[in-house]
């Protein structure tokens, strides 16, 4: 739930922060300013959340997490009502970091699940994220009633009704007793003992052996986002070259969304079952072959499903990554290695769109799908190399 409440939040950037760039500057050429300022604080700040997690516990890290959404949001609504574009700047880098403390959630609930059920605990969170994009277009209509009302501008209204959605998780994340991290040390109290078999790391986290999960799970997950936000950014296009309706764009892209986070259970599961590698392995299958239908369809409905595809395939690798990050790492590592995952993995969202388009400039979306393909192919080979005995459980 407290994932949910923060995904509302962040649909409102996608959805407004363009509207509100170049409503402030008065030109398009910086529309993609919000977006980027959003993923360079959370790629920025990723690592010194993680290390706080560390310290503090899980639970202190979301609460400055939510506290900090909330005031971006305020700032955000504020600034768009003063009509200030260094007030708005503030308040996207401070909601971003806000965005990105509560992305430990991830962490909380690998820690609150054992080893036998670690994906199927991380795929909760992603379901959350659904709910979420659910949850936004709910708040943008109440905006839009009260804007008509007070004739007041119907966005800053959006951006100012954020905290009614934010102060909940406060209770939520209060009802979760003990801390996260205190249950992950001591799984033997609150699970029977044959739930916890596959606990790799204390057979020695940092031996050589545990650098090969570690270097497959950052490589596969920085791959598959890179790679996801490329091709949504791209498909706009690819289905603008064919003529299709803004409707029709619409659908594809929520297809994709739905692709993304809507099976985020099912495949959980077979994490836990198959186990990790298999699952990761076959999200980056799948990823590539949607990114050859995004750029070889000749039809709307090849396009779609390979956007689909793109985001089916990224729901396996980027959960199946972060559950074996999980399995090879202490609780009082864990927060600082989901930060480096984190830290890169925005890098990458914010890099590869942008390479995306130069590749569509220069040659055409024929060859964006075969580059496309070639990213999400790229960690095949460490993830081969793997050896897993059992899921979750890694040898030499």
């Amino acid at each position: 739930m407290v994932q949910a409440i923060n995904g509302a939040g962040v649909q409102l950037v996608p959805t407004f922060g363009a509207i509100q760039v170049v409503t402030l500057l008065g030109s398009a050429a910086f529309a993609g300013l919000a977006t980027s300022l959003m993923g360079l604080s959370r790629a920025l700040t990723a690592y010194a959340i993680g290390r706080l997690s560390d310290l503090w516990g899980r639970k202190p890290t979301l609460y400055l997490g939510l506290w900090l959404a909330l005031v971006g949001a305020l700032l955000i609504g504020g600034a768009t009502l003063m009509g200030s574009l260094a007030l708005f700047v503030l308040g996207v880098l401070v909601f971003g970091t806000g965005v990105g403390a509560v992305q430990q959630m991830r962490v909380a609930a690998a820690d609150m699940y054992p080893p036998s059920r670690r994906g199927e605990g991380l795929s909760l969170v992603a379901m959350g994220s659904l709910l979420g994009a659910g949850l936004s277009p709910g708040l943008v209509a109440l905006a839009e009633g009260l804007g008509r009302r007070l004739e007041l501008s119907e966005i800053a209204l959006a951006w100012l009704l954020v905290p009614l959605l934010v102060l909940p998780g406060f209770l939520l994340v209060a009802s979760i007793r003990p801390d996260p991290k205190r249950i992950a040390q001591h799984l033997e109290d609150y699970y029977p003992p044959g739930d916890l078999q596959g606990a790799t790391p204390a057979a020695g986290p940092r031996g050589g052996h545990q650098a090969q999960p570690r270097a497959a799970a950052l490589f596969s997950a920085v791959a598959a986002q890179g790679q996801m936000v490329m091709m949504m950014a791209m498909t706009a296009l690819a289905l603008k070259a064919l003529e299709c309706s803004l409707s029709q764009i619409s659908l594809s892209v929520a297809l994709h969304v739905a692709g993304m986070f809507a099976f985020s259970w099912p495949i959980g599961r077979l994490t836990d079952r198959m186990g990790r590698k298999p699952v990761m392995g076959s999200g980056l299958a799948v990823a590539a072959l949607g990114a050859l239908l995004v750029g070889l369809g000749q039809g709307y409905g090849a396009i779609t499903a390979g956007t689909f595809l793109v985001g089916l395939g990224w729901s396996g690798a980027f959960l199946a990554a972060n559950t074996m990050l999980a399995d090879v790492t202490l609780p009082s590592e864990r927060g600082r290695a989901t930060g480096v995952l984190e830290a890169w993995a925005n890098l990458s969202g914010m890099a590869l769109p942008i390479l995306g388009g130069l590749v569509v400039e220069t040659s055409d979306l024929r060859a964006l799908g075969y580059f496309g393909a070639l990213l999400a192919l790229l960690p095949l080979p460490l993830v081969y190399r793997l050896r897993e005995a059992a899921p979750g459980v890694f040898r030499p």
